[in-house]
């Protein structure tokens, strides 16, 4: 179900039941104004009246008959069978009479009101007793009456909502179809997008509440057109990276089918071997860096533990550091202090490591040696390589980039790979040159690049 046809089922139940509750609520104003109006009329008279009899001659040698009260002249349109009133003596005896409260119960030394039936109707009547002079009077209204006045006051504030409850109800449909006119107008325009087509949903027209859902929906449009342009540079980068590779092994194969000379062979097929290596490992990263793009900052939930992220990483670069013969050592601080304290993913973090303990035995000597220090703030990875000039290390996170002159092989994403990790944490990677004298200080590494992870 769509939501302006919620909305307009909504609108078309809530509008009559608040008209039935709005009725109800009349009613019953009405009916409790009503009843306190002619109650306060009917205590009134009884008391003005039982105030003047009281003062008549009302013995029974006096009045032997009964006054009995004849209305005369043009009575309007008095409703006489409504209303009727009645004296008694002292004795019982009725001293004035109305012909319609002929019928009253005596109610003897009674005060107060009473609701009764007489003739089968019913009437509320109202008693009073003079103490001094002992009549009683009865002043009484026929219910009928008042519930006649309480219909006639509802039916006419009725009318006009059975008049108006149509209209409203139509104009609500329209007004309600009106307002979701926007979001219709966008759900049509993005439908008729091409998938290409990244540009920024018109916000200034629309509606207030609609202006935080269009500033979300244009800020994911930004980020799945950045997301969609890093595809396209990894694939066009991709293509080119892999175009140089893959003509050398091409080339090397077809020098290796041809090789008749044992040395030729052999070198051939040392040189596919490499290209193989060189290949897999530059697919391997282009798999990573598309993994990690796909990616945002996450929130992890657990402390990661470096000595294992360290000995993965260290265990994954043993057959470079064996086939260059550089020792890796690892500096630990104090147990008392832990070394970097974050919560992140472990195996994303030796991908980190990995890649940096890579680049440090690559571009280090052969023979050398490659530090790995642990603080409580920072990790330090330091090679003994002669580094790059200080103007190209802001170049270093670009992906596929090379330093110039540099006759190792690799694909220029290692470094990319490791910020993204870094960033991904909430890390940060700082490169810098190492610049100490071997065997003097207590720093005696020696020369050379060193990595800085920290907290961004």
């Amino acid at each position: 179900m769509t939501l302006q046809r919620r909305l307009i089922i909504a609108v078309l139940l809530a509008a009559p039941l608040a008209w039935m509750l709005t009725i109800a609520a009349t009613y019953w104003r009405a009916h409790h104004e009503i009843n306190e109006l002619y109650d306060t009329d009917m205590v009134r008279l009884a008391g003005q009246t039982i105030a003047v009899a009281a003062l008549l001659p009302h013995s029974d040698a006096a009045q032997a008959a009964p006054l009995v009260i004849e209305p005369k002249g043009d009575l309007g349109n008095a409703g006489l069978d409504n209303v009727a009133l009645t004296i008694w003596r002292a004795s019982g005896e009725p001293l004035v009479v109305d012909p319609v409260a002929g019928q009253f119960p005596r109610g003897g030394d009674r005060d107060g009101f009473v609701d009764s039936v007489i003739n089968g109707a019913p009437w509320r009547l109202y008693y009073v007793h003079d103490e001094k002079s002992g009549i009683s009077l009865a002043v009484g209204q026929r219910m009928g009456e008042r519930d006649e006045l309480i219909l006639a006051y509802v039916i006419s504030q009725i009318v006009p909502w059975l008049i108006g409850l149509p209209i409203l109800l139509a104009l609500l449909y329209y007004s309600v179809r009106r307002a979701l006119r926007p979001m219709t107008q966008i759900s049509s325009g993005l439908e008729r997008r091409s998938p290409d087509d990244q540009t920024p949903l018109p916000e200034e027209d629309a509606p207030g509440e609609l202006r935080a859902l269009l500033r979300a929906m244009n800020g994911l449009l930004r980020r799945v057109g950045r997301l969609i342009d890093q595809e396209r540079r990894l694939t066009a980068d991709a293509a080119h990276e892999l175009r140089t590779p893959l003509a050398a092994l091409r080339a090397q194969w077809e020098v290796l089918q041809r090789a008749d000379d044992g040395d030729v062979k052999r070198e051939s097929e040392e040189r596919v071997t490499r290209g193989l290596e060189r290949l897999d490992r530059l697919v391997s990263q282009l798999l990573t860096m598309a993994r990690l793009d796909s990616t945002t900052r996450a929130n992890f939930g657990h402390q990661v533990n470096w000595r294992t992220i360290i000995d993965q990483a260290v265990s994954d670069c043993l057959w470079l550091s064996n086939r260059r013969d550089v020792d890796i050592d690892v500096e630990w601080p104090d147990k008392s202090q832990a070394p970097l304290p974050i919560a992140g993913d472990t195996d994303a973090l030796a991908i980190l490591l990995r890649n940096l303990l890579d680049n440090a035995i690559r571009y280090g000597p052969c023979g050398g040696r490659v530090r790995v220090v642990l603080t409580p703030t920072r990790i330090f990875v330091d090679d003994q390589g002669e580094g790059i000039d200080a103007d190209l290390l802001p170049r270093l996170g670009d992906r596929f980039f090379r330093a110039a002159g540099n006759q190792e092989a690799g694909s220029g994403l290692g470094v990319s790979i490791a910020m993204r990790i870094a960033q991904n944490h909430g890390l940060v990677l700082r490169y810098s040159k190492r610049e100490t004298q071997p065997g003097h200080g207590p720093d005696a590494f020696g020369n050379g690049m060193r990595v800085t992870l920290m907290r961004g």
